[in-house]
C-alpha cells in the first residue's frame, strides 16, 4: 500500500467516526439515516436537541409530544407508522422554541446596551 492510499483510508476512517458520533449525538442511528425519510430524521434531531439543551423553554405538553415522538422512533412498528404531519408538528415546536430563545436574546442584548449607556452617562 502506498502513502496516498494509506492516507485516504485513514481520512475515510476518521470521517466515518466523526459522522457516526454526530448522528449518535443527534439521536440518529446509521441504519435509520439510510432507511428513513429526511423529514422524520430532521424532526428526530430537533426533538433530541430541544429536550437535551432547551427543556426549560418547553411547555409540558410540548415536552410530552417530543418524548412520544422519540419513543415512536425507537420502536420499529411505530416508526413505520409515523407521518410527515407528525414530523411537522415537531418542527413547529422547534420553531416556537427558537422564537422564544431569540426574543430572550434580543431582550438581554437591549438590557446590556441600556446598562452600558447608563454607565457611560454616570462616568461623565
Amino acid at each position: 500500500m502506498d502513502d496516498i492510499t494509506y492516507q485516504q483510508q485513514r481520512n475515510q476512517k476518521h470521517n466515518d467516526t466523526q459522522t457516526e458520533t454526530w448522528l449518535r449525538d443527534n439521536g440518529i442511528s446509521a441504519q435509520q439515516f439510510c432507511d428513513l425519510a429526511i423529514g422524520l430524521l430532521q424532526a428526530q434531531r430537533i426533538a433530541t436537541n430541544l429536550l437535551k439543551h432547551h427543556a426549560g423553554q418547553l411547555e409540558q405538553n410540548q415536552a410530552q409530544t417530543l418524548n412520544n415522538y422519540l419513543q415512536a422512533m425507537t420502536d420499529n412498528n411505530k416508526r413505520n407508522k409515523l407521518t410527515q404531519k407528525q414530523a411537522l408538528k415537531i418542527l413547529n415546536i422547534g420553531t416556537q422554541v427558537n422564537r422564544k430563545l431569540f426574543r430572550q436574546h434580543r431582550q438581554s442584548k437591549q438590557q446590556t446596551k441600556q446598562a452600558q449607556t447608563k454607565q457611560a452617562m454616570n462616568s461623565r
